[in-house]
């Protein structure tokens, strides 16, 4: 009897909508790379193939690069690391680089302006499986 009421309720929900079984297409595509958000394992930047070579969950397009200071996160700490006289302009390393030009400049500062609150070492992803977190899109590998 319990289990005939479960169907029942089961059917009833999911003729009705309300069923949930994971993000449907439609959704936006904040990267315009034709891979919906909640779909794209690099919601910030392009990335068509979805390569994730490491399995992570994150697109290999997706990676913070600039957190300078080391402390996880890239934010107004990696600005001043950057942009301290002892840094600005000088060849890199040991001056950090985060634009890959060997020299701390304002190319950086701007990487740090694009990747500002990611979480390192990667994000964000739209992934939202059960094995990944898209917080630091860490996943089960598979």
């Amino acid at each position: 009897m319990k289990a005939r009421l479960l169907a029942l309720a089961f059917g009833f929900f999911l003729v009705a909508g309300t069923a949930y079984a994971g993000p449907v297409p439609g959704g936006i595509d904040s990267d315009g790379d034709t891979v919906e958000n909640a779909f794209d394992n690099c919601t910030g930047k392009s990335n068509a193939t979805q390569v994730d070579t490491d399995h992570n969950g994150c697109g290999d397009a997706c990676p913070v690069t600039c957190d300078v200071d080391g402390n996880g996160t890239v934010g107004a700490g990696d600005l001043l690391v950057i942009a301290s006289p002892m840094n600005f302009g000088m060849v890199a390393p040991p001056a950090p680089d985060c634009d890959g030009s060997t020299i701390a400049g304002s190319g950086d500062l701007l990487v740090v302006g694009m990747e500002f609150g990611n979480v390192a070492p990667a994000g964000p992803s739209g992934v939202t499986t059960a094995q990944c977190n898209p917080a630091t899109c860490a996943c089960t590998p598979q």
